[in-house]
């Protein structure tokens, strides 16, 4: 009875923690998407309006942008991850396969450049950017991006080549395969998941970007975040628009995390067991 009871005790505290993390995780997002759908006074409403009639005047305010905004975010991310991941194989193949000198100080450089505050390198990337004549261009910001992201996809795609035997590379390169056939052929067919991670990972980080995107753009390369902040002045807050441009951001994300969720699982216990 005593063994029961403390299961069911235990069953019950652990569904009770799960419901908080579920309260705390979705009632932002529920207060967003809501706040899109009321008007300027409901929102400033002191406590909150949970029940009301949904109006869509914010939807229609940002529908002649919303495109070019969303579009640019869209390009931007797609194309630093890919570029990102282009690099990231074969330095992480590199490092995973050959015995290169300092290979340790070099694994801990790589991931070391994720570690400084973003606003310790705002400024020569602005100072960059402006010489090269790139400023509000989405190559600058697919440029920076994709540094961004090499770090930890290196590290992500190092982490699943390990766990490829090398006989299998060795048995292709018997057969007479070269090292790059080996790789394009063999390693990433077997780690496939490992660019989904990558990709998957790289694609939220750069699609929610805010200080690179919201220095280095004006007009004709703006994301999505910095849209976001646009609409906050000095004497007031849009809090509908707001409120709308970010459930329309939230959606591709939401989407694509749901898509892969099973590959993400992979790759965020990789390395947890070892057989």
């Amino acid at each position: 009875m005593r063994g029961q009871l403390r299961k069911r005790v235990k069953s019950a505290l652990t569904y009770s923690l799960i419901l908080l993390i579920l309260f705390y995780t979705l009632v932002p997002i529920v207060w967003i998407i809501e706040g899109s759908f009321k008007t300027h006074e409901q929102n400033s409403r002191v406590p909150p309006v949970w029940i009301f009639q949904p109006n869509f005047e914010a939807y229609d305010r940002i529908s002649s942008r919303i495109f070019h905004f969303f579009s640019n975010s869209l390009m931007i991310s797609v194309s630093s991850v890919l570029a990102a991941i282009l690099v990231s194989i074969f330095a992480a193949y590199a490092l995973s396969r050959f015995d290169v000198r300092r290979k340790r100080d070099i694994e801990v450089f790589i991931l070391s450049t994720r570690m400084g505050p973003a606003f310790a390198f705002i400024v020569p990337f602005y100072l960059i950017m402006r010489d090269l004549k790139l400023l509000d261009t989405q190559i600058a910001v697919i440029l920076i991006y994709t540094a961004i992201n090499v770090s930890f996809a290196v590290w992500i795609l190092k982490g699943f080549i390990d766990e490829v035997p090398v006989e299998i590379e060795d048995a292709a390169l018997v057969d007479g395969c070269s090292r790059l056939k080996v790789l394009l052929y063999v390693t990433l067919p077997l780690v496939y998941p490992a660019l989904i991670v990558t990709g998957t990972l790289g694609f939220i980080t750069s699609w929610n970007e805010f200080l690179f995107a919201f220095i280095l753009t004006r007009e004709a390369a703006v994301t999505l975040p910095p849209a976001i902040a646009s609409n906050v002045s000095f004497m007031n807050i849009d809090w509908e628009a707001m409120c709308a441009y970010a459930t329309v951001s939230m959606l591709p994300v939401l989407t694509l995390a749901l898509l892969v969720r099973k590959h993400l699982a992979r790759g965020l216990t990789l390395g947890a067991i070892k057989g």
